[in-house]
């Protein structure tokens, strides 16, 4: 391939790619497709156009012009077009919850540097530079095109709303997971409820975090400042992120506890001290087991009048008292009012800081190499998350196969014959946060009943699920383990629970023939996966030694699947059918990974297209009797 060449397949890529960029949800394949035609049935016509016109054309060349045009467009939309004009201007009220309050603290951008110094087992120590921006929690709007803050139409992003501003703050990215939330002061209020706090003891808080920039964010943690009616720091929300797309949230209301007097007339400590369990997995080189102690300065002492300065300390202990890790993340300057700051001054700030974003994650790889190698440290591996901790966000397999779940466990309970209602709580966003059911026996007028709490703390559960002929066999294996680390749901009643999912077999076992003559292969091709997974080989939490466990119980079909055949909707028996399919499959020929398969997809989709664009220029060649193109070599 010649420079010309080259040029001109990186053309038709970044082509291909901003259709990508554009496209909505599930034409993925589409842009490739057309990109891809460009590429073949164009090849010659643009390399002798570049070959004539422009010699000197080298893909270094074509590359640099490319991303010169970029980054002009990118500044003229956010310098001289204002942003997103819907949405321009600040707002200072408080308008819910606490009356026509006047907003005190204000939208700041913080220049920091976050430090990490390792003392056990071996000494290791890192120091990066990092940008935060400060939000008071409740302020909606947008400053230019510089920052936009909890925009209801943020969410799905469009390219003109990913261009429209160089840092964002979503709410859909804090606190409990859902698309479409109402904002971060609904959410945050939700979460005080759950904490047993009550929202008026905070009338003001600020939120300080890693933004977006161009609508990428790497965000390991963020802290939220609750200020009482004294304008005093009474409380913290610290929000933890990992590298598995898991989140912890801590709520801290520091050494001074609820010692809070209204009619005092000292303020509290400057100082934000408190100390809790550790029990989410943060870095594979350290247990789930020890202890944090955060000290953090007041950022607005005194009384939110404060000049608004990070100092954050996160220290580490392990579960026998010894100092393992301490974090730290500071100001390096004094904050900046985006509202202030004049057009040199921004593309000053940006030049410095836009990058750092995009390096977070890749420096944490660094830094993980680094102790793995070099320090030669123990890895731990992941455990599943405890009930208190949000999960990682699902597969689209594992919402089409909850989806299905959700439909089953109200037809079993509503059919049981159990007394107790049961509050039923899904770790996918998009559904429900929380559905009560109740059966038919059961008198929902009566709340004195105990509730059967039954969470699923993380999507791993409906990709289990799948697997699995028999639902009350997975709810007991999970359920008699000795170690938690390897569950993925929590319920207040085992043995009703259990009982409820054996019981279900009794409830639906529909003529299994007769279903499967009416939906068609595709739930011949799901039997006869379950019938060929009958035997697996398990590993024994007592002796580590590996046996093979048989199930002795013919059953080519699990209570989902007569379920989802006999009561689903077309669409809920297809989009169940495709999904355990994919997982089932993906055990015997891509080694549980259900990922490999969409891969493989996508790489047969690219190989048709190419069939079908040099079959276009063999029907052109027969329509017209001249070939279109010059076949490659």
């Amino acid at each position: 391939m010649n420079n010309a060449d080259a040029a001109t397949l990186l053309t038709c890529t970044a082509l291909a790619s901003y259709l990508w960029y554009t496209s909505p949800t599930g034409s993925l394949f589409t842009p490739f497709w057309l990109g891809f035609i460009c590429f073949i049935c164009f090849k010659d016509e643009i390399r002798w156009t570049l070959e004539e016109s422009v010699p000197w054309l080298s893909p270094l060349i074509a590359f640099c012009i490319f991303a010169l045009c970029l980054f002009i467009y990118i500044l003229r939309s956010r310098f001289f077009s204002g942003g997103s004009t819907a949405h321009h201007g600040i707002v200072h009220k408080y308008t819910e919850h606490h009356g026509d309050r006047e907003q005190i603290l204000k939208p700041l951008l913080f220049p920091a540097r976050t430090a990490h110094t390792r003392f056990f087992p071996q000494k290791h120590s890192f120091s990066y530079s990092y940008l935060l921006v400060g939000i008071p929690v409740g302020w909606r709007g947008a400053i230019g095109s510089y920052l936009a803050v909890d925009l209801p139409s943020y969410s799905p992003p469009s390219w003109t709303e990913r261009g429209g501003f160089w840092f964002s703050v979503n709410a859909d990215d804090y606190l409990e997971r859902g698309s479409n939330s109402p904002g971060l002061q609904e959410k945050l209020y939700s979460y005080l409820q759950t904490q047993g706090e009550a929202i008026d003891d905070y009338p003001y808080v600020y939120l300080v975090t890693a933004p977006r920039f161009l609508g990428y964010s790497f965000n390991p943690v963020s802290f939220w400042y609750l200020y009482d009616r004294r304008k005093e720091l009474s409380a913290m929300i610290l929000e933890v992120n990992n590298t598995f797309d898991e989140r912890r949230l801590y709520f801290l209301k520091g050494s001074h506890g609820d010692t809070k007097d209204e009619n005092a007339t000292d303020p509290l400590p400057r100082k934000f001290k408190d100390t809790w369990a550790k029990d989410f997995h943060v870095s594979p080189f350290n247990s789930r087991k020890g202890s944090y102690v955060l000290n953090a300065e007041d950022p607005f002492s005194p009384s939110l009048s404060g000049t608004g300065m990070i100092d954050n300390n996160i220290t580490l202990n392990s579960s026998k008292s010894h100092l393992k890790l301490v974090a730290r993340v500071f100001s390096t300057e004094a904050s900046s009012d985006p509202a202030t700051l004049g057009y040199w001054t921004s593309l000053r700030f940006i030049a410095a800081w836009w990058w750092v974003g995009f390096v977070t994650f890749p420096r944490i790889v660094k830094e993980a190499g680094e102790l793995f190698f070099r320090r030669k440290l123990h890895v731990w591996y992941r455990p599943e998350v405890l009930k208190d901790t949000i999960g990682r966000r699902p597969t689209n397999d594992e919402v089409k196969i909850e989806s299905t779940f959700r439909n089953f466990l109200t037809y079993v309970v509503t059919n049981s014959k159990i007394e107790q209602p049961l509050c039923y709580i899904s770790s996918i966003p998009s559904s429900s946060a929380s559905e009560t059911l109740y059966p038919e026996s059961a008198d929902s007028s009566n709340p004195s009943k105990e509730v059967i709490d039954f969470k699923i703390t993380t999507p791993l559960f409906f990709a289990r699920l799948a697997r699995y002929s028999h639902i009350s066999e997975f709810l007991s294996n999970e359920i008699l383990t000795d170690d938690d680390k390897d569950r993925t749901f929590y319920t207040s009643h085992p043995r009703v629970l259990l009982q409820l999912f054996k019981d279900s077999s009794n409830i639906l076992r529909p003529s299994s023939e007769h279903s499967l003559l009416s939906n068609g292969l595709r739930w011949r091709f799901l039997q006869w996966l379950r019938t060929n997974r009958s035997q697996k080989v398990v590993q024994s939490d007592v002796n580590k030694q590996q046996h093979t466990k048989s199930d002795i119980r013919h059953l080519s079909f699990s209570e989902l699947d007569s379920f989802a055949m006999s009561l689903e909707s077309p669409s809920g028996k297809a989009q169940y059918v495709g999904a355990t399919t994919k997982i089932l499959l993906s055990d015997i020929v891509a080694f549980g990974y259900p990922e490999i398969l969409d891969a493989v997809k996508y790489v047969l989709k690219v190989l048709a297209s190419y069939v079908v664009v040099y079959g276009m220029k063999d029907i052109w060649y027969m329509i017209t009797g001249e070939w279109i193109i010059v076949p490659l070599a």
